[in-house]
Order: C-alpha cells, then structure tokens, then sequence
C-alpha cells in the first residue's frame, strides 16, 4: 500500500514539475498558431501531448500493470480513481491533438494530417463536432477517396440542420470524390511534368506566366539569390523574387532576376506584361504580414521603365488582401483575387476597368456566386483567344485542395458559363494553381504541390508543371429531312463556306439515309446551308472558334417543298395611291432577300395585286410601279437582276370577289412571289 502511494505521490510531483513546461508549449504553439506558422506550432504542440518528454515522467505510466489485492480498503479505492482520471484526456488534450491536426494541414502535411484527425475524431469530443469533414479531407488529399467518401457522409449528415457551411463543403467533396473515379476527368490528350531545375531550383517556384512572347517566360521563386536587405535577420532561401528565362533553338537557359526594378526585400510574384509591353502588373507582400498584400504597376515609357507604385485603394483595399493581376486582351479589364468585402467567403475573383495609365473607373466588382464561394478563388488568367477565365478553387468540386476550372464568356449575352473542372492531370489531389496556356491551346504551364518537398517548411510546396494538349478535334454531322413530314432527304447538297473568307468552301451530299459527316477545324466560323431541287432551302452557322476542348457538334436540316402557287410576303405596305415602299416593307423584303440568297438556284416573280377598286388600266399601272420598286429594292441588296420579275396584276387576280368589307379589299390587296425557274443544285458542285 505504501508503494502505490509513493508512486502515486511520485506521479503527482512530476506532473506539477512539466505542468508548467506543457502550459508554456501550450502558449508558444497557440502563438505560433495564429501567426500562421504551422510548421513551429506543431512542434511545440507535440511536446504537450508527447509521453516520451522529459524521460522521467514517464516512470508511473511504466509500473501501471501493477494491481492492488483484490480485496482493498476505501483509500486505496481513491488512489486507483486517481490514476484513471489522470489517465483520461482533458479538454486541454483534445484541443492541443486537435491544434496538431490542423497545423499539420494548414501546413499541407496531409499523411500527418490524416493520423492526428483520426486521433481527434476518435477522442469524440463534442468540441469538434465535425471533425470527421477534416479527416475525409486529409483523406482525399491522400488520394483516399473511398474512405474520404464515407467521412463526408458522415459529416453532411451530422451537419445538415447545424452548420450549412459544412454541408454544404461535404456534399461538393462527395462529388469530387465521385470525380476521381469518373474516366470522364481524366484526360488522355493531355500530358503534365514536373519542369527541370532550371524553373524549380531553391525550396518553390511557382506562378509561371509569359512574358512577351511564348519564348520568354517569367515566374516567382524562393530561392538563395534572392533580394535581402539584412543578412543577420532575412534568408533569402525564404523570399520570393521575380526571375526570367529564354528558349533559344529550343532550349531553355538564362535564369535571372527580371530585368526591371522590382525585386526587394519583400515577396514579390504573379507578373503579368501586357501584350503591348507597356505595363506591368506583380504581387507584393511581406515577410513579415501574410496580410499585407498588394497589387502594384509600372509603365514603359520613354524607352525606359518607370518606378512601380501600389495601385490605388479601388484594387488595394487597405486591411485586405489583393493578389494575382491578370488583364484582358485590351488591357481595359484587369482580374485579380481579393478577400474583400462584398465577397462570398475568403478570396474571391473580381475584376475592375482600367485605362492604359493603370487608372481605374468605378468599383471592382465581384465576378458573382456561380464563380466565387465561401472558400478559395485564386490565380485568376484570361485566355483571349477563347475568351476563357481560368481559375482556382476549393469551394467546387474538386479531387482535394485547389483545383483548375474555367468557365468562358459568352459575348452574344454577356455572361459568363458555369465552371468546368479541367480534370486530371492539370488538378491531384492536393492544390494546383496558377494555370496559364498558350495562344493555340496545345502547352501551358500550372503551379502544384503535388511532389512532397524535403527541403522546405512546409509539407509540400508548390513546384513549376507543363503540359502538352493533343490539338482539339471537331466534328459535325446531321440529317436532312423533309420539314413537312419528316422523312429523311438523301442526295441533298450541303455548302459550307468561310464566314471571314479566309479558307474555300466545301460541299457534301448526303447519303441514301439523308445523313452527313465532316470533320471540322479549330477555330473556323462556318455558314452551313442544305439544298435539294424542289426544295426550299435551310442554314445555319456553326462555329468552333473559342472551343477549349474537343467536341462532336449535331446540326439537322429542315428543306420545305416548293408550292406551286404563289406566297404572299405579308406586311409589305405602301403610301396611298404609290408605288414607294414604306420603312417597315423594307423590313420585309430585307428577310426575302436573306431568302433568295439561301436559295441562289431558284429565280422568282414578284407580283403586286390591287382590289377591284379603280380602273382596270390604273390598277395594272399601280400594280407593276409597285412590283417594280419591290424588285428594284431586292436588287440595290445585291440580288442578282436576271432572278428577278417583276409583274403587276391589277385585280385581275382576285382573292375575294365582290369584296365588301375592307378586310375583304385588304386580302385582295397584295405582294407575293413564286419561283419561275430553278436550276439544277447539284451543278453547284
């Protein structure tokens, strides 16, 4: 009895001695914590939680198979609910292996991230109520997706009625999960690699994007020669700084710090020249203050650039985070990410008008909620040629942390399309950014941490990637048929002609089944139009310009049989007792001549009929001038002369006789046309 006592007095002892030390960890790693440095919090929260520090505490634990008789007096009884209770974790201990867990995935150290979430998970504290979302995230960022999956299940249920955020996020992280398995997102036209050390020397390089050309390239990069100001105080290994790099005869070589005065002390990266090389825009932030971050600019001018200064409060919002400059081809818009407020969550894409002097006009505005979430848009990059937006989020389903997406604007109504994931193997499961692609679409390069990094602090950091795309294929095909029943028309002749005029045009018959097929090629703006003898003809455009993968496109074709009598073109209108068209006839006519165009084998009569009332001669007359200025019209739109007659029949074609009301006489008083003669469409081959 006296040995149990001395050891629990012992024990009682050293815990007073290391509860002191473990308090300071506590305090040393919850400020390391909030000043946002994971990789030392971590290290001091270990040290609260870990049995094996100092050695000598750990002595009571050793002799615990030890049991007292079975048959104990009342203060023994004491003495063994001490021990249990020691044993058992404090709120202080599940929120420091908490505090691990997440300094472990701030840090993007997920494999330990992954075994200190499983620990908490297991500690079932009602602290940490949905502590199974974070381990299913650690999970998929592991590529763990079956078991994330569950995780997220798991979490989506416990949250629904407590916490939409989180519900939200797991019902996202169950699509990407889906995602993973799905082929449809794994692309094998495109091939991604890690770049050499050239790009990926030091402990990060990221943030690649073109500088003037696709043959010299400017990226950010942590490295030994950085900019420093005091040894004693700043590694340069732990600074970015703005560096560039030229492919001569195919080879890459040249590193050094960009030419301009930008490099500094502080961080510098995210360059972007305008297409122009008049402007430069880059990212500033401090060592010091993750917070401080800004956008800043420089004009050329003179043969000579001038200093960079902070763009003004419109993009810089004091307080708040400001990063990654992108413009448009123009350079009259300018993307960027901020966590501003006004936003949906933490960074979120917006965009602002600006003048070639880096002035803005009005207030950034915020690219809306089907782009930006409650989480994560960065690294924003407009492709002109295609008039696409990429972009990186871990607000959208994904395959883990931040992923590529896009989404295209649509000049006919000015908006924006949906995001679309770009898939594996530009996104992993773990943060890919930064994406930036070529003019042709066939190469680009992205920034990822998929590759674990010995050297650095962090758990991973993000190293430079390119990939190569196989060229985007198009192909078109389609049915003719008959509009009035639908059956099939075969041997009927398709044109496909250059809107801009730039290629020949070409032509294709249907089959026996009235069918067609062609391939197309990338970046073509098509008039397509369908023809058969005996039929009115149909068309359509089709384009393939700014498509930014490959597609399969459908078109089917309608042909009308020709009527034997004649077609009133209704609305046609003119002054009293003329023969002049009045504005809204012009209107009319103006679709007639779209028609005959469509239809360049058919030649055409247009008539004009008056009512019965008048002289007979004077209605012929009325009604020739009228058909006549129809005719005189169509051929001032550049409608041949010889497909054109003009006749005027009076009231010698009544459609109403004896009319007597004036909706009567206004039946009878009409313009129409019927085809006189068609040539043969397949010579039009």
């Amino acid at each position: 009895m006296k040995r149990i006592v001395a050891l629990v007095f012992l024990f009682s002892v050293s815990i007073a001695v290391f509860a002191q030390s473990k308090r300071e960890w506590l305090e040393y790693g919850d400020a390391a914590f909030k000043n946002g440095d994971y990789f030392t919090a971590v290290t001091f929260y270990l040290r609260v939680v870990d049995k094996a520090t100092p050695p000598d505490i750990t002595r009571p634990y050793e002799i615990r198979p030890y049991s007292p008789p079975a048959k104990v007096k009342k203060d023994s009884l004491s003495v063994n609910d001490t021990l249990k209770k020691v044993n058992k974790l404090s709120e202080k201990e599940q929120y420091v292996i908490h505090q691990i867990a997440e300094s472990y995935r701030l840090n993007r150290d997920y494999k330990n991230a992954e075994i200190w979430f499983q620990k908490s998970l297991e500690n079932n504290s009602p602290l940490y109520p949905f502590e199974s979302y974070w381990y299913g995230d650690a999970l998929m960022k592991n590529k763990k997706y079956a078991a994330a999956n569950l995780q997220f299940e798991t979490a989506m249920n416990a949250s629904e009625k407590k916490d939409p955020s989180i519900f939200r996020l797991s019902k996202y992280k169950i699509a990407g999960c889906y995602m993973a398995f799905d082929t449809n997102f794994t692309h094998t036209d495109i091939f991604a690699s890690e770049l050499d050390t050239l790009f990926n020397a030091g402990l990060s390089s990221f943030a690649l994007n073109y500088y003037g050309d696709p043959n010299t390239l400017q990226f950010t990069s942590a490295r030994a020669t950085n900019t420093i100001t005091d040894a004693k105080t700043q590694k340069p290994q732990y600074t970015t700084d703005l560096y560039t790099i030229n492919k001569t005869e195919n080879v890459w070589g040249n590193v050094k710090k960009i030419d301009l005065a930008i490099n500094t002390e502080k961080n510098e990266g995210s360059g972007f020249l305008t297409f122009d090389r008049n402007n430069y825009f880059f990212t500033r932030w401090s060592t010091t203050n993750k917070n401080e971050c800004s956008i800043y600019f420089m004009k050329f001018m003179s043969e000579k650039w001038y200093a960079a200064g902070q763009m003004n409060d419109k993009i810089n919002l004091e307080g708040y985070k400001s990063m990654s400059p992108t413009l448009s081809a123009d350079g009259s818009i300018l993307y960027f990410s901020s966590d501003r407020p006004g936003g949906y969550g933490k960074m979120d894409i917006w965009y602002e008008s600006i003048d070639d002097e880096g002035r803005t006009y009005g207030e950034p505005i915020n690219m809306g909620p089907m782009i930006n979430t409650a989480e994560d848009e960065i690294s924003p990059f407009f492709h002109s040629y295609t008039n696409t937006l990429y972009f990186s989020s871990n607000g959208l389903p994904g395959f883990g942390g931040l992923d590529v997406l896009r989404t295209t604007f649509n000049e006919d109504d000015s908006v924006w399309s949906a995001p679309k994931n770009m898939g594996q193997p530009i996104n992993s499961s773990t943060d890919d950014a930064y994406f930036v692609m070529e003019h042709n679409q066939r190469h680009g390069y992205f920034s990822s941490d998929r590759k674990e990094c010995a050297d650095c602090k962090d758990g991973a950091c993000y190293k430079l990637y390119a990939f190569d795309k196989a060229p985007n294929t198009f192909d078109l095909s389609g049915v003719v048929y008959n509009a009035e029943n639908n059956t099939v028309i075969p041997n009927s002749l398709l044109t496909f002609k250059d809107i801009r005029g730039e290629k020949e045009p070409f032509y294709l018959i249907t089959d026996s089944v009235g069918a067609y097929f062609t391939v197309l090629d990338e970046g073509v703006e098509l008039y397509v139009k369908a023809q058969k003898n005996k039929y009115f003809g149909d068309a359509g455009n089709f384009s393939s310009l700014g498509i930014t993968e490959s597609q399969h496109f459908v078109k089917d074709f309608f042909l009308s049989p020709i009527p034997s009598g004649d077609i009133v073109i209704p609305g046609i209108e003119y002054d009293y007792d003329k023969a002049t068209l009045r504005p809204a006839s012009k209107i009319i006519l103006d679709d007639l001549t779209a028609f005959l165009v469509l239809n360049n084998n058919l030649s055409v009569e247009i008539s004009s009929h008056t009512d019965d009332r008048g002289s007979d001669v004077y209605n012929l007359k009325l009604s020739h001038e009228r058909a006549k200025s129809c005719v005189d019209y169509l051929i001032s739109k550049g409608i041949a002369a010889d497909r054109l007659l003009a006749h005027g029949y009076g009231e010698t074609k009544l459609l109403v006789v004896n009319a007597q009301t004036e909706e009567e006489h206004q039946k009878n008083r009409r313009t129409a046309f019927r085809p006189i003669k068609e040539s043969d469409i397949k010579n039009k081959k």
